[in-house]
């Protein structure tokens, strides 16, 4: 059943033998798994079938570190949750995300990629991905009809990223959801709380609001987080009750370790010698009538080894600016401003190493036609990299509060040298490799020794690692199965249990482990332990 909250009497009382909080991908793949299995589910939503402007103020908080998005636009609260904005890009882990590496600190998960591939083969339909060798790179290549890049393959490894439609969870699977005899979502409910046993072992309700009323309780023998990676901490932080530093943070990991995807676009410009129709298999999405696919290129797992780097994930972009059009506006914008533009010397330099582009530029301005005068083929690759685990990179609650009088939570992100080292070995390594293969000659101010971070670094908005998982509670929050650590009946199924997250996009692994999960709750029901 699919229900809205709002119908419900003031101060009811709901049992159930789940409960799961959060109706994005993670909490409704978990509660699809379960129709039919022997267990009565409630799944609470905050939000509703649509976008709402008051509740989605609830996911608001302060930027506190680096540059990051306003937190109420990284996260939608309605069903089907971020699937409603996502682009569609999936792919599994691999398996050195799950390696504890020498050179990446607090790397390393409990489980490993064996632990999950079936689940990953399970998650495929739910994102309407095709399934006949999703991630064989040359299969598709052949497919497609273009032969791959001849990259060192101890240097880059070509990968294609399997494009969902995108699934949008709630719209996609809100009719399964209503005829689920077992399983009763409801809309519009915030759970504001959970309310713990004396020993805070166990979670024994959660205390659940809507904005204009009612409000009720939920008793289960069982709870599933499956919300965001800041919105997770923040109500294990705001459930302290019994235990004042909140649950599952008797050692302070609660919101510790945050991390993203970030992204340099561009790290570089290139030109290559002629129009290649290789670089067409790279900076093309390509469909058929099964799905799609986004070839991308990625740092080896050989280099990535034998120089302590995290992942890094390039796509190749074509360019409508070529280097000296972007320097002659950066010198205007300098002058217009009475300020001198970063990196001078590169910027007149670029005026004379690129004469063409200078040329286009002043005859887009003269003609008032958007295309070029001198058609080059430029690219423009977007570089993106994993962020390292970091204790000092957290979310945290705050003096500031929302529509419910609870405090909003802060993120103070934080990027290190080995985040740069990255972008700038990364950039490097790429650049060595087209002068290798003989594509053409790049232009970047990444390799400078004074290069800082661009005013706009990207962000994925994969909020990870602040719950995460590991063998040892000194260690993480939860163990190999997304049980909080020293709690009975609380579980987590999100990206905030990645202790690491390579280069994949999260969506298609926070499925594949929720699919884990549900196998674990169905095994527990029908052997008595739940």
């Amino acid at each position: 059943m699919l229900l809205d909250a709002r119908q419900l009497p003031e101060n009811e009382t709901l049992d159930a033998d789940l409960c799961i909080v959060g109706g994005g991908v993670a909490g409704i793949t978990l509660a699809l798994e379960l129709i039919g299995s022997p267990l009565q589910v409630i799944l609470l939503e905050s939000g509703g079938m649509h976008y709402d402007e008051r509740t989605q103020s609830l996911a608001d908080g302060p930027v506190l570190g680096f540059q990051y998005d306003a937190l109420a636009n990284s996260r939608l609260r309605m069903l089907g949750g971020s699937s409603n904005h996502w682009a569609g890009h999936c792919i599994p882990l691999s398996p050195i995300d799950f390696e504890a590496r020498p050179g990446i600190p607090h790397s390393g998960w409990p489980i490993t990629f064996d632990d999950l591939s079936t689940y990953y083969d399970r998650a495929q339909p739910y994102f309407e991905l095709q399934t006949e060798r999703p991630y064989d790179f040359d299969f598709w290549a052949k497919r497609i009809g273009i032969n791959p890049l001849p990259f060192d393959p101890d240097i880059f490894t070509s990968i294609p990223m399997n494009e969902s439609p995108p699934t949008l969870f709630g719209h996609t699977y809100a009719d399964r959801l209503s005829r689920a005899e077992n399983v009763t979502s409801y809309l519009n409910a915030n759970v504001l709380q959970l309310e713990a046993n004396e020993t805070a072992s166990q979670v024994n309700s959660a205390q659940v609001a809507c904005i204009d009323g009612p409000r009720f309780t939920v008793r289960a023998k069982r709870f599933a987080l499956c919300m965001g990676g800041i919105e997770i901490p923040r109500l294990l932080l705001l459930s302290n009750g019994v235990a004042a530093a909140g649950l599952g943070n008797s050692h302070g990991l609660v919101g510790r370790f945050f991390g993203d995807h970030a992204a340099v676009r561009p790290s570089m410009r290139f030109l290559a010698q002629r129009k290649l129709r290789d670089l067409d298999l790279y900076s093309k999405q390509h469909f058929f009538e099964t799905g799609g696919v986004f070839p991308a290129i990625a740092l080896s797992e050989a280099t990535m080894r034998k120089e302590h780097l995290p992942g890094v994930l390039f796509h190749l972009i074509d360019s409508e600016v070529s280097p000296g059009e972007v320097s002659l506006w950066n010198l205007r914008e300098g002058m217009r401003k009475g300020e001198m533009p970063d990196y001078l010397a590169r910027q007149v330099a670029n005026l004379f190493t690129d004469l063409d582009g200078v040329t286009n530029s002043f005859y887009r301005e003269m003609s008032g036609d958007r295309e070029p005068l001198i058609d080059r083929p430029w690219y423009s690759p977007w570089l993106t990299f994993e962020c390292t685990p970091n204790p000092e990179s957290t979310v945290h609650l705050v003096e500031e509060r929302d529509l419910f009088g609870q405090l909003r939570i802060g993120l103070d992100w934080r990027l290190t040298e080995l985040e740069m080292r990255a972008v700038k070995r990364g950039t490097e390594l790429f650049i060595q490799e087209l002068g290798r293969i003989g594509i053409g000659r790049a232009w970047t101010d990444v390799l400078r020794e004074d290069y800082t971070w661009p005013d706009f670094v990207a962000r994925g908005k994969h909020h990870c690692g602040t719950t995460r998982m590991s063998d040892d509670p000194r260690t993480g929050v939860v163990d190999a199965n997304g049980r909080v650590h020293g709690m009975s009946n609380l579980y987590i199924s999100s990206s905030s249990v990645f202790p690491t997250m390579g280069y994949a996009n999260p969506t298609l692994t926070i499925g594949a482990m929720s699919i884990r999960m549900a196998d674990l709750f169905r095994t527990h029901a029908m052997s008595g332990e739940l």
